[in-house]
């Protein structure tokens, strides 16, 4: 293992790799640094086309990871959508195929991992629905007994699937938001390792680069012009960003893409500080979207939107927030002209897309990849009644009904 500790994105205190939530003078975001003069490039990419996770770009050892799959997700050119809109090359990175149908089972895998490590045997998540179920479904995996916190409001399917896993599954009345400052307490109060997966966990967040390792190796080396990703709080954006950086830093990319986060309209405290060029994120009390797996309002935490709001500045890229409408026509385009089936949240992305080619914000030469983050067999709520007949086995009947 290459990582040599933690580092406070504020004030550069540097931190063993221990049970640091953030940094004790002065608050800030911690993350993990590792030491590139001691990675072999060449070795690197070798295990990355056998399909390792590159454990030297991540802080555990491969022989004490708990793994179940996750990553390697497949890529799918959408030609169909690149023509409509006039692009050169529009990429799917299906996240939703990951064990337990979203991409927070790579953030997951590393925090169950470092819970492992540091000898914890129960752990606490405070999420929306799709960490709940990898958290669940990991430590279930690990031996770990988990306590999992939702809004009041997150889907039944998200809920049942965490519960299933043996999970201790709570609801918790208001936002999002609730549940993280919750979470936090828990932990402290209760000594259980915390895998929310916002920033307050150093480790999770190093899950999330492995999707740039993949796309690289997927990609045969081509760095696409923009990356679009759906962003709550947006570790998972910032996760990919730092995964195309550590590849650069070893020469095995020129540079990192332009990143793009993608909220709803209906809680867009970083496309609304972007766009206003702001330097600090506000929070939002009372978030309200289809889109739940994004629906976070940063309350009590804005500095993890800040963090991502510098990432996207840093990258040259941009934030921006699309409508429910517009999240509800891209995953019905996504079902049924491109055949993928992805929750609101895992659209959003799309819409994004769609917004940015129709207002001019990318330009007509570009190769896009789009993340989908989560399944829609995750969140069935906006999909509606659909009107299906019942017949009886006579063809006769069968035509009148499809030639109708």
């Amino acid at each position: 293992m290459y990582a040599l500790g933690l580092c406070c994105v504020r004030c550069n205190k540097k931190y063993p790799l221990k049970v640091i939530y953030k940094c004790v003078d002065c608050g800030g975001i911690l993350e993990v640094v590792y030491d590139y003069e001691q990675i072999r490039p060449i070795e690197m990419r070798d295990k990355a086309r056998q399909r390792s996770k590159n454990f030297n770009l991540l802080p555990l050892e491969e022989d004490a990871s708990i793994v179940m799959g996750e990553g390697w997700t497949p890529i799918v050119e959408a030609n169909r959508l690149a023509s409509q809109l006039g692009l050169s090359k529009v990429i799917f990175k299906c996240e939703f195929s990951n064990p337990t149908g979203s991409f927070k089972d790579r953030p997951i895998s590393i925090g169950v991992s470092k819970a492992l490590e540091f000898g914890y045997s129960r752990v606490v998540i405070a999420s929306s629905g799709n960490a709940a179920t990898a958290a669940a479904a990991y430590a279930a995996r690990a031996g770990l007994k988990s306590i999992v916190l939702v809004p009041e409001s997150t889907p039944a399917e998200k809920v049942k699937q965490a519960a299933f896993y043996g999970a201790r599954v709570i609801r918790v009345r208001g936002p999002y938001s609730n549940c993280f400052n919750l979470a936090e307490e828990a932990a402290e109060q209760l000594n259980l390792f915390n895998l929310t997966t916002t920033f307050i966990n150093p480790y999770t967040v190093e899950g999330n680069k492995t999707i740039a390792f993949e796309l690289v190796d997927q990609l045969n080396g081509l760095v696409p012009d923009y990356v679009f990703v759906p962003i709550g709080s947006g570790p998972m954006m910032v996760g990919i960003y730092r995964g195309y950086v550590d590849y650069a830093a070893l020469g095995l990319v020129e540079s990192p893409p332009r990143m793009v986060g993608v909220q709803a309209e209906g809680c867009d405290p970083i496309a609304r500080a972007f766009a206003e060029g702001a330097i600090e994120v506000e929070p939002l009390a009372n978030p309200k979207t289809i889109a739940g797996g994004i629906c976070d309002g940063l309350w009590g935490y804005a500095d993890d939107g800040t963090h991502t709001l510098n990432y996207i500045r840093r990258s040259e890229g941009y934030a921006l927030a699309v409508s429910d409408e517009e999240i509800k026509a891209a995953q019905i385009c996504l079902a049924q002209k491109e055949g993928l089936f992805v929750e609101p949240s895992g659209a959003a992305g799309v819409a994004g897309l769609v917004k940015s080619a129709s207002d001019g914000m990318i330009g007509a030469d570009s190769c896009v990849v789009v993340i989908l983050s989560g399944h829609g067999l995750k969140d069935m709520r906006v999909l509606g009644e659909f009107d299906i007949p019942v017949i009886d086995s006579d063809v006769w009947e069968l035509i009148k009904i499809v030639e109708d």
